[in-house]
């Protein structure tokens, strides 16, 4: 905003009618630069437009902006040039300034709405419903910070912690989540899981369907995600990892149910070890890569055992309470 005062000023001239041939032309080549000041122009004519009544109740005090302005003038080195009035042009000038200020304030005023603040501290979960429809399940101890209406072009939520989107899909008005680690995901619709560690040093990002851009902070470029893809973004390594056919059980926390296809043995233990809070040994080191699917998996572990023990044969003990073996097996 500060960078553009000069040509808030001659916009102002404008929607009063009283600019030059030279100031507009200056003006529209400075629209002509970007759409982002196309914008700009066209909020604070609304502004304008919105405050038609403003002057009746507004009222500078003109003289004194003339005087102070005039005391500036006389205390520094007179100009060599042909004296001309200037009371008039001064005057035009000060109430110019009154208008922008008044006209600034209202600008910021009407376009950033308040924003509200989540903080999960209960439940495991909590569903937050934002105000474009998409609805986000923030996980415990997560925080999520987003305006009460979405504004401009881009839809923008503040994270941290760990939270599961559901984003309405809209090109027009892409959705960034920004992390307060500086990582930046990007989607235009999509489910999609983003995890902070506690220590802000490891960013995920699983994607369950359509497409994202993740962007850490120390590799801006990033990566596109798409179905079933996780990354993983480590601050002290500066390693961005991807895996490409991602269980994606990680995200069990708010789908309430594991999947695996084609998955190797061993990390099937390691996500039923997670999600039910368990210690599995597996005696049969040959059987580790051997690829096993369920899909959606909702039953009890004791259930989820049985299950696997039926398919490949395995043979299922329970020595110590939360503690399971499985020996023998078949690889299918």
């Amino acid at each position: 905003m500060q960078a553009n005062d000069d040509y808030i000023l001659l916009l102002s001239k404008q929607f009063s009618g009283d600019i030059s041939a030279g100031e507009s032309s200056a003006l529209r080549k400075w629209l002509a630069q970007s759409p982002e000041n196309e914008l700009l122009a066209a909020e604070l004519r609304q502004v304008w437009e919105k405050s038609g009544d403003y002057g009746k109740v507004f009222s500078p005090d003109l003289d004194a902006a003339f005087r102070q302005v005039q005391t500036r003038i006389n205390s520094g080195a007179r100009p060599r040039m042909k004296a001309i009035p200037v009371a008039q042009r001064l005057m035009r000038i000060a109430a110019a300034l009154a208008l922008l200020l008044s006209a600034v304030w209202a600008y910021r005023e009407f376009s950033t709405p308040p924003s509200n603040t989540v903080f999960s501290a209960g439940a495991d979960k909590q569903l937050v419903g934002l105000p474009d429809g998409s609805q986000v399940w923030l996980r415990k101890n997560g925080n999520i910070e987003y305006p009460t209406r979405f504004s401009g072009d881009e839809r923008h939520v503040k994270l941290k912690g760990e939270a599961y989107f559901e984003v309405v899909h809209d090109p027009a008005h892409p959705f960034f989540v920004d992390m307060s680690n500086g990582d930046v995901v990007k989607v235009l619709g999509t489910e999609f899981g983003v995890r902070m560690s506690s220590s802000e040093l490891q960013t995920d990002v699983f994607v369950r369907s359509g497409k994202v851009l993740f962007s850490p902070k120390m590799q801006p470029g990033g990566v596109v995600l798409t179905g079933r893809q996780k990354a993983s973004y480590d601050r002290a390594s500066t390693r961005l990892l991807v895996d490409k056919s991602a269980t994606l059980n990680e995200l069990a926390w708010q789908t309430g149910g594991l999947e695996f296809e084609s998955t190797p043995m061993e990390e099937v233990i390691a996500d039923l070890e997670t999600h039910y809070k368990v210690k599995i040994t597996l005696r049969n080191a040959s059987m580790r890569s051997c690829p096993h699917t369920a899909l959606h998996t909702t039953q009890p572990i004791e259930k989820v055992l049985e299950s696997l023990a039926l398919t490949h044969q395995f043979r299922v003990s329970n020595p110590a309470p939360g503690q399971y073996e499985l020996t023998g097996g078949t690889c299918q």
